[in-house]
């Protein structure tokens, strides 16, 4: 199992916050169900689990790292999530430090060897001189989800092989969404992208005098937008979407903005 495939980010995070360890656990159970591969699962089942893993004896090893981890009956693949705490979080570890790394995996009870790999790979890793401090230098949850990954030799090969690009079209039709979309794209490390200006078709009709009359321009509907295109790893877009959707609900039901992701079948340069 390589982990590569398993580790997903949008389960991912650089600036998690929580109280104390109860609070970690929780928060980590909601964020594991934004996956695809659990998002038919209450977190709270996650949650549970999570904490009567803890019970048997705390996941953080020392050094200011976690391993929270469970089982479950009712899913059939693995979920991998990294998160970094800027602050620490009081874990009850082993050496009484706080935690700033926590890598959670949720998997089914039916794979118990492919539960221990994943864990042996994942303290094989963090075990690594280095791997702590890079982790936890990281400035966008890509940085942190790329350079987890890359500190394991045998991810190298597994990484590369993903990341196939394609060209992601954001129609942006309300101007006051402009800096949400701008801090979604910061915190997942994107900063190459194309914004163009463009016109509705109303806007071109109301110029021609046969159609006059026809469209309000007094109206709240903007007859202008904006088209954002960028190069994205295919690796990334489920969770980048899932970012937009956190901030402006589902898509399939706002106005203000559409999502299109075309293969990118050429491209030189940037």
């Amino acid at each position: 199992m390589e982990l590569s495939d398993v580790l997903k980010l949008e389960c991912c995070d650089i600036d998690f916050k929580a109280r104390d360890k109860d609070n970690a656990l929780e928060k980590i159970a909601k964020l594991m169900v934004k996956t695809e591969v659990l998002q038919k699962i209450d977190y709270s089942l996650i949650y549970e689990a999570l904490k009567k893993r803890e019970e048997l004896g705390s996941t953080g090893f020392g050094r200011g790292i976690a391993i929270p981890h469970c089982q479950l009956d009712n899913i059939d693949n693995f979920v991998v999530s990294i998160v970094s705490s800027r602050k620490g979080i009081n874990f009850d570890s082993m050496d009484k430090k706080k935690v700033r790394i926590l890598v959670t995996i949720v998997g089914p009870s039916s794979s118990r060897s492919g539960h221990l790999q994943l864990l042996a790979q994942i303290s094989k890793i963090l075990k690594e001189p280095g791997t702590m401090e890079s982790l936890c230098k990281t400035s966008s949850r890509i940085d942190l989800y790329e350079r987890f990954l890359s500190n394991s030799d045998a991810e190298i090969a597994a990484t590369q092989k993903k990341g196939e690009e394609k060209l992601m079209l954001l129609i942006v039709r309300d101007d006051a969404i402009m800096e949400d979309i701008t801090e979604i794209f910061l915190e997942y490390g994107i900063q190459e992208s194309t914004i163009i200006e463009t016109q509705q078709m109303e806007n071109l009709l109301s110029k021609v005098p046969l159609f006059m009359g026809f469209f309000n321009f007094t109206g709240d509907k903007n007859l202008y937008s904006r088209i954002i295109m960028l190069k994205i790893s295919k690796d990334y877009i489920d969770a980048v979407i899932k970012g937009f959707e956190d901030v402006f609900g589902n898509l399939d039901n706002f106005s203000g903005l559409s999502v299109m992701v075309l293969d990118l079948s050429y491209s030189r340069g940037i």
